[in-house]
């Protein structure tokens, strides 16, 4: 890789990419507990099947438990919710606040008042670098009832959307 490409300039040059802001929440293996991670890396890939795909690095404390995943969901978080999105964003940090979360019709916990979910089964995983691609085949969905913003990561920082 030549000098002038390093990856703190890609990173600082794909941070200038705004992007939206999730949590995924998965059941641990007893399905008694909950573990959650923010992610800006969602994207919808296929509408049939309909798909989406996050990416999960390599190095993280819950990999394993994220990978084995069978299902999981994706809450998309809305604006005034950033304090969720730092909590679950903290390296190492399993200290996960039961009023976040409420069940979803598919049984999965998802975050309260949230723009929307997906439920999704493990579709596929592939190794991506240091990260890896999960797929997930969407299998329930929900949308908030009220016209909620989303919370936007732009510049190393949340932002709202001006109306």
């Amino acid at each position: 890789m030549p000098d002038s490409l390093t990856p703190a300039d890609f990173r600082q040059l794909m941070g200038q990419f705004a992007t939206g802001v999730a949590v995924v929440s998965v059941l641990t293996e007893s399905g008694n507990e909950v573990a959650a991670m923010t992610i800006n890396s969602l994207v919808s890939v296929s509408l049939d099947p309909m798909l989406v795909c996050w990416n999960l690095q390599n190095s993280s404390s819950q990999f394993a438990l994220y990978a084995g995943a069978k299902r999981f969901a994706v809450s998309i978080l809305a604006e005034g919710q950033q304090s969720l999105a730092r909590r679950y964003a903290a390296r190492g940090s399993t200290a996960l606040s039961p009023a976040d979360f409420e069940t979803g019709p598919d049984g999965l916990p998802v975050i309260a008042g949230a723009l929307g979910h997906v439920a999704c089964r493990r579709f596929a995983a592939h190794a991506a670098g240091d990260h890896t691609l999960i797929l997930g085949q969407v299998e329930g969905m929900a949308q908030a009832a009220s016209a909620l913003r989303p919370l936007v990561f732009f510049g190393g920082r949340f932002e709202e959307i001006a109306p």
